[in-house]
């Protein structure tokens, strides 16, 4: 099929040619559907870039970020296709544990990566998650 690129966030976007974008919560269901509808069936990847306004203290960035890696992988389990891909950003210190487990369960393949542009300092790191095992819930 067509490729398709689809843009969600809570604030409006700018205009990016050939991206279907909607401004919503990923948490909504409704959302969802229509998603689903739009591409014609459920996405082959998901790849969440969501971070949380940084407060300075590690802990509560780590925390905050945490809850939307956990939102957009719920997104993902329940939209992607058999055999997709979820892709998130993390800070260092990893997938909390729960989350972990669950994408294991959930992927063939589940990792943790830092790509070589990042900056060594740099805090963020991403979880992948490889070949999807369940069909998707809202299909």
């Amino acid at each position: 099929g067509a490729e398709k690129i689809v843009g969600i966030d809570l604030l409006e976007m700018e205009p990016i040619v050939g991206a279907i974008l909607y401004k919503g919560d990923v948490s909504d269901d409704s959302l969802l559907e229509q998603l689903i509808r739009d591409l014609g069936g459920p996405p082959d990847v998901v790849l969440s870039d969501m971070a949380a306004n940084t407060t300075g203290h590690r802990q509560t960035d780590h925390l905050r970020t945490s809850g939307l890696v956990e939102l957009a992988a719920d997104f993902a389990m329940k939209t992607l296709k058999p055999g997709g891909s979820f892709c998130s950003k993390v800070f260092q210190g990893g997938t909390s544990p729960d989350l972990l487990a669950d994408l294991k369960h959930n992927f063939g393949q589940v990792y943790h990566a830092k790509p070589p542009a990042s900056r060594a300092h740099s805090p963020e790191i991403y979880v992948v998650a490889k070949n999807f095992k369940k069909k998707s819930t809202l299909n």
